[in-house]
């Protein structure tokens, strides 16, 4: 007798045939024979069990073995995704919940999935189970796919779209439809009209760039079947049933599209349910860790963290896990906060410095000298000392008052670094005329004394770029957040002979420009975000050393960078000088002011325009414009600073055409001054001089400023006329008297600011 050589191998358990346990659905055993079954199986097993073996294993094992009426009523609370995971576990329960008994017990869980289409008719519950909540691909069992293609009643994979789903412009062709698909189109040309009928034969969706997708599967299905009908009769029926059961269909997915939005929105608003208690909880625990303070600090951003943005129920035993993490990261918002607070207790205090800086400017009118700004105030090492004293120093206004032995020597330290300013803008000029090889200085760019006395000449002309209208430089970092809408054009070289409206500027005065200590805010949307109409909880915490409310312009240091050094101005300059009887090369500002001299040009009269006097009213209640005649001619009497203005503004003809060949910085003006003289001191053109020049500064000069807002938010963009800060004074401050050199007072600039035509006095 031949032997099998497996089964008779030493050493090898022989196996025997699993006995497959049968159900009878129809007509299930009694409890007592079940058990009886059991016995005998025990019986019948020889063997020691092993030791090994896992206690937990086999213990759903008689679980099938219940009656199935008891059976069925659990199943019928199940969901069904759970339901269709119990039929992949074991054969047993697979039979069991796979038969046709069993659809009752299905229909049931989907009950309890409201509102939940129902299953279509093709299809079983198992089957709509799986489409409805198994996120595996119908191709390659792929995990993790989420969206269900409702339309074709599938879920694929992004590997399988693109051999599963055909794609086809909205205005192609049917060729175009099945050019990748075997077999051509078949019959379907003479039964199908065109494209467009595809669209409503079979189930189909937009895809991207306006094409409409379909279903391989379902493509070839329909041509078989198409090719399989011989009458007209059949092909019409096939085709009105095939349209009925799309229209159906596309009603169905519809629905299932909108079921399942809601779906994900519940989902969504149930992640957010407990992401929100669970960051609740995770408050509480810090409050009572002592964290009250920090938590709820604006800066705290607990929902940004990891630990507490999972939508999952705060335990202790969570509690216990995250508590490391979380108090890592409380303490390091509680630094964040210390930080925050010292930085608004340091402006706070520079606040305090300005007003202090205000005080010691004020208690120094008139201006004979050129005092910080308060950002370059609170730059010094004293005053940036006290600001970032520590929380618990206090600091005030007395506070500041330890800095007054110091002032004399920091003021001189910054004067010195304004004048290293100035002669850069000196040395940039002269550095623009050299040849290459050139490198020799004058001797004055390393003595303070030569330097002091070159500045200090009459011929030594700047020019503002920022406030001159042609200037090129690079504005400041925040108004290059802003639209520039200004376009600037070079006018000494223009050809016309329209006037120009250059600034002059002379030392010492230049070093107290305005626009040195300003930058200029050119939008609206910049300066409400920057300013007070701001949200109070998005108003950033402005620095009141810097701040001007309410103001196009705001505060910066000290910075000549926008200062170059006027050439052409410079020869205006010298024959006005030599026209007063002085030498260019060593006439200063000082030495032309104490002249006093003044110039008055011939070919540029000055005729008033008078106004008649009010006509009455007519019988139909109207009334004319008053006449307008004009006066006599006048000319301009015009001082030094003046008539080099008037000069450059009316008889500089651009580019002499001498030196159009030369370097920018070479080219000469042309400059025309036969129509200027200087008036003697007999002149009847200098009668009551003195007095219309007085009055021209005191209601068109905008030279004066508030001393009561001086460095402080409210201060002014810029010095205004007589009138206007006088009003200033009476209604903000409610002076109704107000006093020179202690309610406001005279710009150190003075003398360039009234260097306007507005102030020309005509004669």
């Amino acid at each position: 007798m031949d032997t099998d050589p497996v089964a008779s191998s030493s050493g090898l358990r022989q196996l025997r045939e699993r006995k497959k346990r049968k159900y009878d659905f129809d007509d299930s055993s009694s409890d007592e024979e079940q058990m009886q079954q059991k016995r005998a199986a025990r019986r019948k097993s020889s063997g020691t069990p092993s030791t090994h073996r896992n206690k937990r294993s086999g213990k759903l094992a008689c679980f099938v073995d219940m009656p199935l009426d008891v059976l069925h009523e659990i199943f019928g609370h199940l969901h069904p995704y759970d339901l269709l995971r119990l039929t992949r576990t074991t054969k047993e329960f697979r039979r069991i919940l796979l038969h046709k008994s069993s659809i009752s017990t299905w229909r049931a869980t989907f009950d309890d999935v409201s509102p939940l289409p129902d299953c279509p008719s093709e299809m079983s519950e198992p089957a709509w189970a799986n489409l409805v909540f198994s996120p595996h691909c119908h191709f390659c069992s792929a995990t993790g796919v989420r969206h269900v293609e409702w339309k074709f009643r599938m879920r694929i994979c992004s590997k399988c779209s693109p051999s599963q789903l055909i794609e086809v412009d909205s205005n192609g062709t049917l060729s175009e439809l099945y050019r990748d698909i075997p077999g051509g189109l078949g019959p379907l040309p003479g039964m199908v009209d065109g494209l467009q009928d595809m669209f409503t034969l079979l189930p189909n969706r937009l895809g991207k760039r306006y094409k409409r997708v379909f279903l391989r599967r379902q493509l070839v299905e329909f041509r078989d079947v198409a090719q399989n009908l011989s009458t007209a009769e059949e092909k019409s029926t096939f085709l009105k049933n095939q349209y009925d059961w799309t229209q159906e269909l596309n009603m169905h997915a519809a629905n299932c599209e909108a079921w399942a939005h809601n779906q994900a929105d519940d989902r969504s608003e149930e992640l957010t349910r407990l992401r929100k208690e669970r960051q609740t909880a995770i408050v509480k625990k810090f409050e009572e860790l002592g964290f009250r303070d920090d938590i709820h600090w604006r800066g705290a951003f607990l929902s940004r963290e990891n630990f507490a943005n999972k939508p999952q129920r705060l335990t202790d035993r969570i509690w216990k896990n995250i508590k490391p993490e979380a108090l890592r990261w409380i303490e390091g918002v509680r630094q964040q906060r210390q930080n925050e607070n010292h930085k608004l207790l340091v402006l706070s205090r520079k606040g305090i410095a300005s007003k202090y800086l205000r005080n010691y400017k004020n208690a120094r009118l008139p201006c004979t000298d050129i005092f910080p700004e308060p950002p370059d105030f609170c730059e010094f090492e004293p005053v940036k000392r006290l600001c970032h004293q520590p929380v618990d120093v206090p600091v005030d206004l007395p506070t500041f008052d330890s800095l007054n032995k110091l002032m004399p020597e920091l003021l001189k330290t910054w004067r010195e670094k304004v004048h290293a300013g100035i002669r850069d803008v000196l040395l940039k000029s002269m550095t623009a005329t050299f040849t290459p090889g050139q490198f020799n200085l004058p001797d004055w760019t390393n003595d303070p004394v030569a330097l002091r006395r070159k500045m200090a000449l009459a011929t030594t002309v700047f020019v503002c770029e920022r406030c001159n209208g042609n200037g090129t430089q690079t504005p400041h970092p925040l108004a290059l957040l802003a639209l520039d809408i200004y376009d600037y054009e070079d006018e000494y070289f223009d050809f016309d002979d329209a006037p120009r409206a250059v600034k002059p500027l002379f030392y010492p005065e230049v070093m107290a420009h305005p626009c040195l200590t300003r930058f200029p805010l050119r939008n609206s949307f910049l300066l409400s975000f920057l300013d007070y109409e701001a949200s109070p909880t998005t108003r950033p915490n402005k620095d009141p050393s810097v701040d001007l409310e309410g103001r196009i312009k705001q505060r910066q240091k000290w910075i000549g960078d926008y200062l170059r050094l006027d050439k052409h101005a410079a020869k205006v300059a010298e024959k006005v000088v030599a026209l007063a009887g002085l030498d260019p090369a060593s006439a200063t500002t000082e030495d032309m002011d104490r002249l006093d001299a003044r110039f008055q040009c011939t070919d540029c009269p000055y005729i008033p325009r008078i106004r008649g006097p009010t006509p009455p009213v007519d019988e139909n209640g109207e009334q004319d414009d008053p006449d307008i005649v004009l006066g006599p001619e006048k000319l301009p009497v015009m001082t030094w600073r003046l008539a080099v203005k008037h000069q450059i503004d009316r008889h500089v003809q651009g580019v002499n055409p001498g030196s159009m060949m030369l370097p920018a910085a070479l080219r000469q003006p042309t400059i025309y001054m036969g129509t200027l003289r200087l008036l003697p001191p007999t002149s009847p053109a200098l009668v009551g001089i003195t007095a219309k020049e007085k009055e021209k500064l005191e209601t068109v000069a905008e030279v004066w400023c508030c001393a009561l807002c001086r460095d402080t938010p409210q201060e002014d963009d810029g010095p205004v006329t007589l009138p206007e800060v006088k009003i200033h004074v009476k209604r903000t401050h409610r002076i109704d008297e107000p006093t020179v050199d202690r309610d406001f007072y005279k710009h150190f600039a003075a003398k360039d600011l009234a260097n306007t035509q507005e102030c020309v006095v005509a004669v």
